[in-house]
């Protein structure tokens, strides 16, 4: 099972995911605005090899599934919604299309990748995700995260949000980190695309989030987009974010 914890004791459970080196305290911010909303009874959870789940291994899709559903299914046995950001979200993905659960109402992606197209971008990313993985087994943390911050992705990060999160995530295992990377990579990750029409997912995306705006646009996804944030929407406009979550939950 999953480390985890509760932030309420009543309301409709909402479950969050972090991603790729992060932890369950990557929510606060949105968690403090929480507390203001009765009606949600967050609960997070640490990811394999990450945080207080770090001594927890993790070898494919399949089995971070498996942890996922082991620790929602003892957890929560009412309708419920699932929130995952980036990793978190293509796990969260992942589970809502291949894990039957009868409480799982919707998901909200954040920053999530729905899935390559051709062979050619899955060994491209393969490749990718093995150095990646390489440098976090062999290299200082710390030089690593300043590589990995330097990602396009993160290109609208300021030096000051850059060295943030660089202090924040040079605790982590390396090895660990590496092993979920390969784990769950996202050439690993099917195609999603052509089952989203028929599920109950929503995508939040930052405004600054040029690929995954893109993506979203090019499927017709259902988006919500955060103003004045980049990739990382939950951590830069924490407000928006939690409104597009609880006008979702008073439809």
């Amino acid at each position: 099972m999953l480390a985890y914890q509760w932030h309420a004791e009543t309301g409709q459970p909402m479950v969050f995911l972090h991603g790729l080196l992060g932890s369950q305290q990557d929510w606060q911010a949105v968690l403090t605005i929480l507390q203001n909303f009765p009606q949600i009874r967050p609960l997070t959870i640490d990811l394999p090899l990450h945080g207080k789940s770090v001594q927890t291994p993790c070898h494919s899709f399949e089995q971070a599934r498996a942890l996922l559903h082991q620790t929602l299914s003892q957890l929560i046995q009412e309708p419920f919604i699932l929130v995952g950001y980036s990793l978190g979200g293509r796990l969260a993905l992942d589970y809502h299309l291949n894990q039957p659960n009868p409480y799982l109402q919707q998901s909200f992606l954040e920053g999530a990748n729905i899935g390559l197209k051709t062979d050619a971008e899955r060994n491209a990313r393969q490749q990718n995700d093995a150095a990646w993985a390489q440098r976090f087994c062999n290299e200082p943390m710390p030089e690593v995260l300043e590589a990995w911050y330097q990602q396009p992705v993160f290109s609208h990060l300021s030096a000051d949000k850059r060295s943030d999160l660089i202090e924040k995530r040079q605790n982590n295992c390396g090895k660990a980190i590496a092993q979920m990377l390969e784990a769950t990579s996202l050439a690993k990750q099917p195609d999603f695309s052509l089952q989203l029409p028929q599920s109950n997912i929503q995508f939040i995306i930052g405004e600054y989030d040029k690929k995954f705006r893109q993506m979203a646009e090019q499927h017709s996804l259902p988006m919500h987009l955060i103003p004045n944030a980049g990739h990382n929407a939950h951590l830069e406009n924490p407000k928006a974010f939690v409104e597009v979550l609880c006008q979702a939950l008073q439809k």
